[in-house]
């Protein structure tokens, strides 16, 4: 399978091929992201957290966090040198019933994508927010996280306030 991702702007094609492992517990990929092709064993770590090993290059590997941030493909994907936004296969996405256009009807929900505490409330109820624009700021695993706005619309509700700890899946801001 092949899918376009763009993090920070920047779109890339990923081809990913499960393949057979090892290891029960482990899922094994084989990843072609520009031209380097790289075998990558997975291991899943609670809800949200995986351990990446690489076995071809004297087993380096790196612990990493994804949470889905929005309905359109958007994840937020914490690393050990920050957090960035991904949107996978975002151009290519087919329009829902009743979606025609790309957009989303409706109330739209921003919830929390892991445990954490609120950082900043970037917007009040009322406030016109275009598509992605930031809404909240949660920090989670000891880095922040930007919530943007899954369509452009109005703040119905605004359920938390600076310091409120949150768990995964609460309803932080309601747009509509």
């Amino acid at each position: 399978m092949t899918v376009d991702v763009e993090v920070n702007g920047r779109m890339r094609a990923v081809s990913v091929e499960r393949t057979k492992g090892r290891d029960p517990a482990t899922w094994r990929f084989r990843v072609t992201l520009d031209g380097r092709t790289r075998l990558v064993d997975v291991r899943r770590h609670g809800p949200f957290g995986l351990s990446l090993i690489f076995p071809d290059e004297a087993g380096a590997s790196l612990d990493v966090a994804a949470a889905e941030a929005g309905p359109q493909g958007e994840w937020t994907v914490h690393l050990p040198a920050g957090t960035v936004r991904a949107i996978v296969d975002g151009r290519r996405r087919a329009p829902r019933a009743g979606d025609p256009d790309g957009t989303l009807d409706g109330e739209q929900r921003i919830v929390a994508p892991m445990p954490g505490r609120v950082v900043r409330v970037l917007v009040g109820i009322g406030d016109e927010v275009a598509l992605r624009q930031g809404l909240v700021v949660v920090e989670a695993m000891k880095m922040e996280n930007e919530l943007g706005s899954p369509k452009a619309g109005r703040v119905k509700d605004v359920q938390v306030s600076p310091g409120t700890s949150v768990e995964a899946g609460r309803v932080l801001i309601v747009v509509e």
